[in-house]
């Protein structure tokens, strides 16, 4: 059992070290075409050859330290921080307003039934819930903004 253990092993390295590291050729046709693969391709000139690498795993955005040191840096961090709860009660603004029009149902969010009323479909409930998370979010950015305008004044 240890044997095939082991096996398995070598190739779950092997693959991974493949796929860590692709090779792309560029290839020129008789034709003139230039073609781009991941294998030779017969009857054609190699161009050239490109190893691809992967891309580096991107960081989230550091947020700037809310305490400054120098007046005039306090000054320039709360009229960022003011322009940020202005910006955020715009956006709630907006999300609301969508909310309030995403109330009425769109054509074809309605269904009837044998009774002779309707009923409403699953999308309808589904633009509902994206409607309510998107004022949510917004809230939720702007009681962060005014949180940090508020540690900043203080």
């Amino acid at each position: 059992m240890t044997l095939i253990k082991g096996i398995v092993a070598l190739l779950l390295a092997a693959w991974t070290a493949l796929a860590a590291a692709e090779t792309v050729y560029k290839y020129e046709r008789p034709d003139g075409r230039v073609v781009y693969s991941d294998s030779p391709v017969e009857g054609a000139r190699l161009i050239g050859k490109f190893d691809l690498v992967p891309a580096p795993v991107s960081t989230p955005p550091q947020r700037p330290s809310v305490r400054q040191d120098s007046p005039d840096s306090r000054g320039a961090a709360l009229y960022a921080a003011d322009a940020r709860v202005k910006a955020a009660n715009r956006a709630l603004a907006r999300a609301l307003e969508r909310q309030q029009q995403a109330v009425e149902p769109l054509p074809g969010e309605r269904r009837g039934n044998v009774n002779g009323h309707t009923r409403l479909t699953p999308d309808y409930f589904a633009r509902q819930r994206a409607a309510t998370a998107a004022v949510d979010a917004a809230r939720a950015e702007l009681d962060e903004a005014n949180r940090d305008r508020n540690e900043l004044r203080e």
